[in-house]
C-alpha cells in the first residue's frame, strides 16, 4: 500500500483482490479510519462487528446503510431503528419464514428445471445473466403474490426510477413510479378479490404506531424488498456456480452426498458474501462506520483456514446475511434459491466446465459485490 493509501471498499480496483487487502489490513488493526466518501471507519474483525450490528443504540441505520449514502434512501424496515423498525419488519415477517417460503420450491424448481433445459440444449451460454439473474426477480415476484415473469418489470421500474434520481430529471421518475404504482394497485385489488395471503397485501394493510402506512412508506417496502432480493441473490448465485465447478472436489463430494448442499451453500456465502459491508451511523458523534462483512468472514479467529473453502464445516456463523435486528428477512427465500439452483445443476448439468484457466472477473463500485461472467461450454 501507498503511504497516503486509503481504503475505499468500493474502488473496483480492489474488486478482485478485496479479500487479500482485507485479511493484510485486518492483521494490523481490528478497525481503521478512511477520508474516503467524507470519512468513515472501517471494521474488520469478526467480534468488533458483531458488537456493531447487534447494538443499535450506539450504532444507528436512520442516517442509511450504505456509504457513500444511496440516492434514494428511508426505505422502511431497513432505514429505520427499533421501535419503529421492529413495527414494519412485523409486518414481512411472517412472510419470510423458512415455513412459509417453502411453499414456492415447487414452482422455483420447475421454473429453474426449465430454464437449465433450455441452456442443456444450447451447449454453450453464461452462467450470470443467463441462470444467476433469471431466478431471483421471479421469486420476489411470486412472494408479492404476482405472476413470476412480471418480475423483470419491477427491475426496470427501479433502473428507471435510480436513474432519475442520479440524474435529477423529475419527470421521468414521475413517469416511472406511476407506472410502478398502477401496477401495484392493479395487482392489489386482484389479490383482493382471490383472497390471497401475499405480502404486497400486508404492505397494503400494514400499520405502525395504530396508524396505515402512508402511500410513500409502501412504495418504500416494495422498493426494498425488490431490491434486497434480487442483486445480492443474484451474487450469491453466480459465486455458488463457480465454486461448484472451480473447487477440486467439491463437486463430486455433493453429487455424492446431497446433504452437503446447504452447508456447500452456507461456504459459498461466507467466502464470498454478496454485500461487502454494512453501514452504520455512531451516536452521538455522528460518525460513519462500515461493517466489512467479508472481513468477518475471513476472520482467522473464528474460522480455521478462513481462504479454504470446506463445506464439511462443523460450525459456520458467516455474517453474509448481516446480525442483530437488522439480519436479512428473506434470508430463507435466498437460501431456497440457491439449494434448488444447485440441485437442478447437479442434476440436469453436472459436468458444466469453464475454459482452463478461466478467472471469474468481480464487479465493484459499490456496496454488493458479484461475479460478472461465467461462460461455460458443456463437455
Amino acid at each position: 500500500m501507498y503511504p497516503d493509501w486509503q481504503f475505499d471498499h468500493i474502488d473496483p480496483k480492489l474488486a478482485n483482490p478485496l479479500n487479500e487487502v482485507l485479511a493484510s489490513l485486518r492483521s494490523r488493526c481490528p478497525v481503521i479510519d478512511s477520508t474516503a466518501h467524507g470519512g468513515f471507519t472501517a471494521a474488520l474483525t469478526y467480534d468488533t462487528i458483531k458488537q456493531i450490528l447487534g447494538d443499535h443504540s450506539t450504532y444507528s441505520s436512520v442516517d442509511g446503510i450504505a456509504i457513500p449514502r444511496l440516492t434514494m434512501t428511508g426505505k422502511p424496515p431497513v432505514d429505520f431503528d427499533p421501535p419503529l423498525h421492529t413495527m414494519y419488519r412485523k409486518i414481512l415477517q411472517r412472510h419470510f419464514t423458512r415455513t412459509a417460503v417453502a411453499q414456492y420450491d415447487d414452482t422455483l424448481r420447475t421454473l429453474t428445471r426449465h430454464r437449465i433445459k433450455e441452456l442443456v440444449a444450447q451447449g454453450s451460454f453464461d452462467l450470470v445473466p443467463s441462470l444467476a439473474h433469471y431466478l431471483p426477480p421471479a421469486a420476489i415476484a411470486l412472494i408479492l403474490g404476482m405472476p413470476p415473469e412480471d418480475g423483470t418489470l419491477f427491475l426496470g421500474w427501479l433502473d428507471r426510477l435510480f436513474l432519475a434520481a442520479r440524474t435529477g430529471d423529475r419527470a421521468a421518475g414521475d413517469v416511472a413510479l406511476g407506472e410502478f404504482k398502477g401496477y401495484i394497485a392493479d395487482q392489489l385489488s386482484r389479490q383482493r378479490a382471490a383472497g390471497a395471503d401475499t405480502v404486497a397485501l400486508a404492505i397494503a394493510d400494514g400499520t405502525v404506531d395504530g396508524r396505515p402506512l402512508t402511500s410513500e412508506e409502501q412504495i418504500g417496502m416494495f422498493v426494498f424488498l425488490i431490491i434486497a432480493g434480487h442483486e445480492t441473490t443474484v451474487h450469491g448465485l453466480s459465486a455458488m456456480l463457480w465454486f461448484l465447478a472451480s473447487v477440486d472436489g467439491l463437486r463430486a463430494r455433493v453429487l455424492a452426498d446431497a446433504s452437503l448442499i446447504g452447508r456447500m451453500v452456507d461456504e459459498c456465502l461466507r467466502i464470498e458474501a454478496p454485500v461487502v459491508g454494512i453501514a452504520r451511523t455512531r451516536v452521538p458523534d455522528g460518525r460513519r462506520v462500515l461493517a466489512v462483512l467479508n472481513a468477518a468472514n475471513h476472520d482467522p479467529a473464528v474460522f480455521s483456514e478462513p481462504t479454504e473453502f470446506s463445506c464439511e464445516r462443523d460450525r459456520n456463523p458467516h455474517l453474509a446475511f448481516g446480525y442483530g435486528v437488522h439480519r436479512c428477512v428473506g434470508e430463507h427465500l435466498a437460501l431456497l434459491e440457491m439449494r434448488i439452483v444447485a440441485e437442478e445443476v447437479l442434476t440436469l448439468m453436472p459436468d458444466y466446465a469453464f475454459e482452463t484457466g478461466f478467472r471469474p472477473q468481480w464487479s465493484g463500485g459499490k456496496m454488493t459485490r458479484g461475479i460478472e461472467s461465467l461462460p461455460v461450454q458443456l463437455r
